[in-house]
Formats: C-alpha cells, structure tokens, sequence
C-alpha cells in the first residue's frame, strides 16, 4: 500500500477541504501516536470489503504496542442490535466493569447513575438514571466523556468503533457529542464506515474535524495488481485471473469470494450462483439490518433478472406499491440496490449480494417466486432462455408449453453454459411430453452433458438414441459423432470407432455434409490415437469439405493439416493450416465454439509448423471462449495446449499455471485420461525435469504435434516488446482488428490502441502491415 500525501503535523494543517488519504505502509499508523498531541479521531472509510477492519486492526496493534489501552466495539454485532449505545456497550462495558467505579471516583454523586442509563456494567447496586431527554443525554454524554478521559490517563486510551454505519441512533448521538467535544487527554477514537450508508449529520462532523485537524482520514488502498493476483489460486488461468480483477475492481472481499467459487458470479443469469457457506455467512452481515418487509423484497429482487422493474419486482415479492417503494429506498439506503441512471430499472450493488439474498430464501418460497416471475414473462413473450431458468424451478408437470419453452432455451445457451443449457432439457423432460421430435430433445440433453463434462451421463444418453423408435437419421448421426467424442475423451477410442462406423453404414450417401462430418470425426478420432484415416478417404474428405459451413470447413482443414505434419507433408500442411486460419479469424466467437475441436487443431498444426505466434493466439483464443462458457473438456485440452508452447517458449511459470489450470478442469469431468495427462505435464514442470524444452525440440503431445520448429533467430526489435505488446503484434499479424484483439485479451479497444503506439515505436513501424512482416520472421524461427 502506497501514501499519497505524508502525515502533517497540527500545526501545518490549514483551514481547506477535507484531506483524503491512501492507507499507510506498514508501521506508518504509529506516527498517529507519536504527533505532540495524538488525533482525537482516526477516521477509515471505504466500500464494503475493502479492508477497513484490518486497517482499525493495524492500528490497534500500534496502540498496543505502546502501552495503550485498547477498547473495541462493532456496530454490526448481532447481540447487541437492539440495545441503546450498543457499539459503545461493546467497546466499553468490560472495560466499565473493571475501571467504572476507579473511573468514575470523584465526580460528581449522581455521575455513576448517569453511567448506568448507558453501560448495563454500571448499573449494579445503582438504580440507572433513564436517558430519555436532551438534558437527560447531555449528562450521560458528559460523564461518559469523562470517563474517556480517566482511562486515557494511565497511558492513554484507543476507542475503535466499527462499522458506525450500521450503529443505532443512541450511539449515533454520543458519538456526534464526543465529536464535537473531544475528550481531552491521550484519548483516540476510531471509527469506519461506509460512505455510502453513514448518517449524513455525523458526516458533516467527520469533515470538520479533518478541517479543523482534530482527525486524520484515511481509506484502504486499491489493492496493487500483484497482491490482487495473489489473492486468487494458482490453479486459474491468466485469462479467468484478467476477467476476475476486471469484475472485482480489485476489491479484496470480492475477490476472494469470486476464488472461492472459481467463476465471476455474472449477475444477468437467471439463478444466481451456489456460494460456499463461509462466504454466504460473511456477506449476510450486509443483510442484518434490514426489516421483514426489506428482506421480501431483496429475495424477490435476486429472483429476477438484473436490471428488473420495480413492477416486475411487486409482483414478484407480493407487496403494496407503498411497501414496495419503502423497501426500495430502504434497500438503497443500504447500498444493495443500484438505481439505473438511465431509467426506472434497479440491480443489485454487486453480483455477490443477488447471489446471498437468493441462497438465504427458503425453497418453498422461492417456488412460489419463480412461478409468479414466470407468470409474468410469459404474459410479456420473454425471451425464453429468460423464462427457462423461471420455469425450471416453479414445479410444473405436465406442461408441454412450458418442456417446449425449457428446449428452445437449452438449444440457444448450449454453447454458452452447457451445465445449465442440461438442466433445462432434464427438466423439459421431466416437465411434459415434448412432440414427438425423433429424438432432438435427448440429443441436446446428452451434447450438453458431454460439453460439461459428463461424460459417462453423456454416453448413456446418446447411445440410447441408436435404438429408440422414432430416431430421425439426421439425429442418430449426430448423435453418434457426439457419442463418440465422448467415448474417446474417456479413452476408449476403439469403442469411438465402432460408433462411428455404424453411424456411417446408416448415413444417406446424398448428404454431402454430413458424409462429411462423420469423415472429420473418425479422423479427430484417429489423430488422438496418433492415427490418421486412408488416403483415399482424406481425399474424400477434402473433395466433401466445400459442403460444410465456414467454422466446420475450417476445424476439417485444421484436421487434414496436422495429419499432413504427422505424415511428413509439410509443404500440404501449410496451404490447409493457412486455409483453415483464414477461415477461423473471419468468424464471431459465437461461430467459433461449436467448432472448437478444430480450432485446437489448428494451434496443434500451426504449432509444429513454426508458427508459434499464430499457435499461442488461437490456442488463448480457445481457451477464453471454453472457460467463459464453461466447456470443462475444451478447457483442459487448450490449457494442456498453451502449457506446451509457453514452455516451449521459456516460460515455465506460465506453463505450470496453465497445466494448472488444465488439472483443476480436468477433476470436475469424469475423463481420467484427460486428468492423468493434466497431472503429468504439472508434475513433469514442477519437478526436477522441469524447465523450458531444449531449443530445436519439440514435446511430443496432443497439442504440439512432432515435427521439430525451424530455429534461428528472432528479430533483435521484438525483444523490445513486452510479453503483452507480442501477444498483440502476433495478434496484428493475424489479421486481427483492434476489436477482435479486445475481445481476444479481455481488455478495452482503447488499451489496444495504446499498446499499438508503443509497438509502432519500438519496432519503428508506421503500419499494422511492417508489424506482421516482423512478427512473420518470428513465428518463422520461434521464441527468441
């Protein structure tokens, strides 16, 4: 943590604005105590989980480590929340109960009865006086600031007083007093909050007391990015570590939430998602204060999807206009809800409170929720992947609207989210009788099980196809190639082979296309086995590859390509790489993922071909779209892929955090051969036989292929780039926009931009076309 401005003495400090400060270094909250005349207030602001206890904590320390006497309450304690003075009885009544009657001797008689209309301690053996009016207040506030005083006296006294947002109106009072009349003496009080969510009036003091210099203010810093990283398992990938601290803010609460679930909690989902129960407990704390009708109207809210309607949200949470429009200030005034500056619409503050306001409703509750939200947008004609998530959790049966509106929204989310695009076709299923489709409803179920990793599931599903009455062919075909990627994912290709051929013995010889994917897949299957198909069927599969649409034609060349490096043909490898890259760049991310496979393929080709640059492009590409879509099996093969070449490039802390990755993806599929290949290459980096691959060799494996790169040495000038600047020069080189590039690296258009002015300068280039001659070279003779 960095200090923007150094800590002034009093007598430096000015009349002004209030001072801002970043939050200290370590040991710097000391110089606080040592100023000739300690602050009487140290106040610590930020949005929630920002690290304002730990800051109250280092300075307690501080404190203690001279000898201070240390007092600390916190407003958000649940046993105190509904007494008077409750963040001052937490922080002082033990204290109270050993040092009241010392503190209090010599004041005046009734002083200890005024004491005990605050601090229960005090109230033994003397009836307390009730603090009920002004002249009532001023005389408890009074003696409790002396009190203060006494107990400062012996070596001083820390006063930390957290979470003050949160505190009641009696506590609120005194605090404003001691604000205004500061105890005298070596006397500190600390207090956070949220700026958000203080009382507007105690605000006001806050900043005349920075004005005036009796307190110092101070808020947690942005977490750097190497502490933010640090934050999160070792296990993510580089991109998923890039999305995490983008949606987080580098909030520190957050971020550690979003680790705990492995996924950024996107608030547009129909259902928010599952958070482990230490989280979920710590982020209820957000919730405490709010009242019955308060609470309502959150669940409701973290039922619809974000933003909602304040109609939606009536209708939904079954209350008044007039209840409604309470909770939703109530709500604001809380900071949960965000208003839309541009409309009516609301969200939640951030993903993390949609998803524990959700978990904490009762499932009986929440049937009911999502029946009325589902009532609702069917009314409206809602999207259906927007009603499916409604319809899945409202109980029905026998709905055969409801099980075709559930297919429709699994057809469309298959390549997005295939665990949730499964759950909806189960429940189609379960729901009602689907027309009868010859078989399309099962097919989506067992693609989306396989997508997901389910592989076994995945298997049962499909095979069953084969048999059941009423199949169309069109299905049983694809539900074969399905089947068999499948089947050779858990390592039994010669049952995917089997498959395969009896699909092709029932496939009508008219339909080019699909003569044709039925080829490509015996041939994904032969190159896994370190295979490949006859000659002449590859011919076969070449003269058919004009009837597939542009992302199946090119995952086919990128096949054909490394079956041709395999076999030596180097000179054939290169058109049909060259070919399949055009193809695959000209393509939406959206065109891209059902073809995935071939995207793979083409790293694999491009890779053992020389054109390592190229290689690391689409093989990140591939693994962006599959962690961001939750395709677990793709997930593994492209991090297993880019593990190879960043070793292969000398960066072996890159590799083992994408073998990593690879490992950790691999454990939530029921593919053992996928994690036992993930485990080895982790285990091959990490041992003594780790390291970057000899220069001129490559790593025979899935994603390399076995034709040795061509070396020599790379221009001087690219060595100037940073590790980020050649991603994006290999990107240009590509073909690539600046858009494409953004979306490539999760990062904005303008810091493309920005990268490409610094590129242009050191390589000393005017143009995108120098650029990817330079980077030609390079992906000619490899990493330098």
């Amino acid at each position: 943590m960095t200090i923007e401005a150094d800590l002034l003495p009093l007598s430096d400090k000015g009349v002004g604005p209030p001072r801002i400060l970043d939050s200290p270094p370590p040991g710097a909250l000391g110089r606080l105590f040592d100023e000739p005349r300690p602050y009487s207030v140290t106040e610590i602001f930020g949005d929630r989980w920002t690290g304002k206890s730990g800051l109250l904590s280092e300075l307690s320390t501080e404190a203690a480590d001279r000898g201070w006497r240390i007092a600390s309450g916190r407003a958000a304690t649940r046993s105190l929340s509904d007494v008077s003075f409750g963040v001052f009885v937490d922080a002082l009544d033990d204290l109270m109960a050993h040092h009241g009657a010392e503190a209090s001797h010599g004041g005046p008689d009734d002083q200890r009865k005024w004491l005990a209309g605050v601090f229960p301690s005090m109230a033994a053996g003397t009836p307390p006086r009730p603090v009920e009016n002004p002249f009532d207040r001023y005389q408890a506030f009074r003696a409790t600031r002396t009190v203060l005083e006494r107990l400062g006296s012996a070596g001083g006294l820390l006063l930390t007083l957290d979470d003050i947002h949160w505190a009641d109106e009696s506590s609120l009072r005194l605090l404003s007093y001691l604000l205004r009349h500061p105890p005298r003496g070596a006397v500190m009080i600390a207090l956070t909050h949220r700026p958000r969510q203080v009382d507007l009036a105690l605000r006001s003091l806050l900043n005349q007391a920075v004005v005036d210099g009796r307190a110092y203010r101070l808020s947690p810093a942005r977490l750097s990015e190497e502490r933010a990283r640090a934050l999160l398992p070792d296990d993510i990938s580089p991109g998923q570590v890039e999305l995490m601290l983008s949606e987080s803010g580098r909030n520190p609460g957050l971020l550690r939430a979003l680790a705990s679930t492995r996924s950024v909690l996107g608030g547009a989902a129909s259902t928010p998602a599952a958070l482990p129960l230490d989280v979920l407990t710590e982020s209820l704390r957000d919730f405490r204060t709010l009242s019955e009708q308060g609470w309502r109207v959150a669940r409701a809210a973290a039922v619809l999807q974000e933003p909602f309607s304040p109609d939606a949200l009536r209708v939904v949470s079954q209350v008044t206009d007039d209840q409604l429009r309470t909770a939703i200030d109530e709500l604001i005034r809380e900071d949960l809800l965000d208003p839309d500056s541009h409309s009516s619409r609301l969200r939640f503050v951030n993903p993390l409170l949609r998803a524990t306001a959700y978990q904490s409703a009762g499932q009986g509750w929440l049937l009911g929720a999502h029946a009325r939200a589902a009532g609702l947008l069917s009314g409206r004609g809602a999207d259906p992947v927007q009603l499916a998530g409604h319809l899945e959790r409202s109980g029905l049966a026998g709905d055969n609207d409801s099980a075709r509106v559930l297919l429709e929204a699994a057809a469309a989310h298959l390549w997005n989210d295939p665990e949730r695009a499964a759950s909806w076709a189960r429940a189609a299923l379960d729901t009602g009788e689907p027309d009868r489709d010859g078989g399309r409803a099962r097919l989506l179920l067992g693609r989306a099980l396989a997508l997901c990793g389910r592989l076994e599931d995945a298997s049962v599903v499909l095979g069953a196809l084969r048999a059941a009455p009423g199949t169309l062919s069109e299905v049983r075909a694809d539900a074969a190639r399905a089947r068999a990627s499948a089947l050779r994912f858990l390592g039994r290709r010669d049952a995917a082979e089997r498959e395969l051929a009896a699909a092709r013995e029932h496939a009508v010889p008219e339909r080019a296309a699909e003569h044709a994917l039925l080829l490509g897949a015996r041939l994904e299957n032969a190159l896994d086995s370190a295979g490949s198909l006859a000659d002449g069927e590859v011919t076969g599969l070449l003269a058919s590859v004009d009837a597939l649409p542009a992302g199946a034609r090119g995952g086919t060349l990128a096949m054909i390509a490394t079956a041709a490096v395999r076999a030596g043909a180097a000179e054939h490898a290169e058109l049909h790489t060259v070919a399949a890259a055009r193809l695959f760049d000209r393509l939406s991310d959206d065109e891209v993922v059902p073809h995935l496979d071939g995207l793979f393929r083409l790293a694999e080709a491009e890779a053992a071909l020389g054109r390592v640059g190229a290689a690391r492009a689409h093989g990140g590409r591939g693994l962006r779209l599959a962690e961001c879509r939750r395709l677990r099996v793709h997930v593994v093969r492209f991090a297993l892929a880019v593990s190879r070449l960043e070793r292969r490039g000398g960066d072996v802390p890159g590799a083992v955090r994408h073998a990593a990755c690879a490992e950790a993806a691999a454990a939530t599929t029921d593919s053992a051969p996928l994690l036992a290949e993930s485990r080895a290459l982790r285990a091959e980096l990490e041992g003594p036989a780790g390291g970057p691959a000899v220069p001129g060799q490559v790593t025979r494996g899935p994603a390399d292929g076995t034709v040795p790169a061509p070396q020599g040495p790379a221009p001087d000038e690219l060595g100037l780039l940073s590790k980020r600047e050649l991603e994006i020069a290999v990107l240009v080189s590509s073909g690539r926009t600046n858009q494409q590039i953004a979306r490539t690296l999760a990062i904005s258009h303008k810091t493309v931009e920005t990268h490409l002015g610094r590129i242009f300068k050191k390589l000393t280039v005017s143009s995108r076309a120098e650029v990817a001659a330079m980077v030609g070279r390079f992906d000619r003779s490899g990493p330098s």
